[in-house]
């Protein structure tokens, strides 16, 4: 009996550990995009709405003219595209950072405006290590 019970107690810790093995390796790695603007529009600009493909980000209701925001969104996939529109009257820029397991881009243009106004300025882009990206704006 002792050796029944010992065999059933090794197989259900291979049982256990295999169960382990097979839950973890399918977890995917985390992923996050950094954005950072700057506010050169001579005003205030205000949030008109940020969302990413997958995961979450929190973005400042507001910007003062001269200041610097920097946030994040992330995703707990290996993945995400985060847009975040900001606005000053009849005027907004978009931008947009995406993180994938090859890299990422950032990217920004004006979706509202009228003569060349606003400009909407990528500064720099790059990555923070594998599974981050970010993106480095102006809006004027």
């Amino acid at each position: 009996m002792r050796a029944f019970d010992s065999l059933s107690r090794i197989r259900n810790g291979v049982f256990l550990a295999g169960a382990l093995i097979v839950g973890t390796a399918g977890a995917a790695q985390a992923a996050s995009v950094q954005f950072q603007i700057v506010n050169s529009f001579g005003s205030s600009i205000t949030l008109d709405s940020a969302s990413c493909t997958s995961g979450s980000i929190s973005a400042p209701f507001s910007i003062s003219n001269g200041a610097t925001a920097t946030f994040t969104g992330s995703t707990s996939g290996a993945s995400t595209l985060c847009t975040v529109r900001y606005q000053q009257g009849i005027y907004g820029c978009q931008f947009q950072v995406q993180v994938s397991s090859v890299g990422g881009f950032a990217s920004t243009n004006a979706y509202k405006g009228s003569g060349g106004k606003p400009s909407c300025v990528k500064l720099a882009e790059g990555s923070l290590g594998t599974g981050s990206y970010a993106g480095q704006f102006r809006m004027q």
